[in-house]
């Protein structure tokens, strides 16, 4: 089973094409052992975590992505594929949608405390994680995941890199940034676009009916 895993993770990052890396990255404390991300179905979750993997400098083997879903139709439990993959060399593992796996929560402990491995773990469904943040409170650092802010929306349709501006910045400065931006586009244009269809990347790798097709 781990080996089929290893073969469709290998395919996955092999084949990722998306280049553009959300906030996410600026925001998470990647020396922490276990990582927890709650966020909607079509955030960019599983793209975040791809390019994670895809960005450590390690041998492929020595890093893995996997999908409960794998887990669920297969003989192997979470913490027998943890405890296999490190006994051949792993050192990094990716679950995304934990929460489709019974009792996640006790594994990850075990995981946690028994095996050297870094662990990162996402799911949508945040009643189930938000349960599990309590029970991993010593152990894990959990991160809820938005949509696309106004700002990304943009950089993804302009291909323009647009500077990020904090409270006191926009505050004091809220006439020169506004000029500055709207001299090379006109933000409002995009912004009605933006309210109907923005709030998720995939929106940008399909055609609208599709986009409301897959929304339903």
């Amino acid at each position: 089973m781990l080996e089929q895993i290893q073969q469709y993770s290998l395919m996955l990052l092999k084949n990722l094409s998306i280049e553009n890396k959300r906030y996410f990255f600026n925001e998470v404390d990647f020396d922490n052992k276990l990582i927890g991300i709650i966020g909607d179905r079509g955030i960019g979750k599983t793209t975040f975590l791809l390019q994670y993997l895809n960005a450590l400098a390690l041998p492929l083997e020595q890093k893995l992505y996997v999908s409960a879903e794998f887990l669920l139709v297969g003989s192997l439990e979470l913490f027998e594929l943890a405890k296999e993959f490190e006994k051949v060399g792993g050192k990094v593992l990716v679950i995304d949608e934990i929460h489709q796996i019974p009792n996640f929560e006790r594994h990850l402990k075990m995981i946690y405390d028994m095996f050297g491995l870094q662990v990162i773990f996402s799911g949508s469904n945040a009643i189930k994680l938000e349960h599990a943040k309590a029970d991993l409170s010593r152990r894990a650092l959990m991160y809820r995941f938005g949509g696309l802010s106004f700002r990304e929306f943009l950089e993804l349709k302009t291909g323009q890199k647009l500077k990020s501006f904090n409270l006191e910045e926009i505050i004091n400065n809220h006439t020169q940034i506004a000029s500055e931006l709207t001299g090379t586009f006109k933000p409002f244009a995009f912004w009605k676009e933006y309210l109907e269809y923005g709030y998720y990347p995939f929106y940008f790798e399909t055609k609208k009916r599709e986009f409301f097709d897959t929304c339903e």
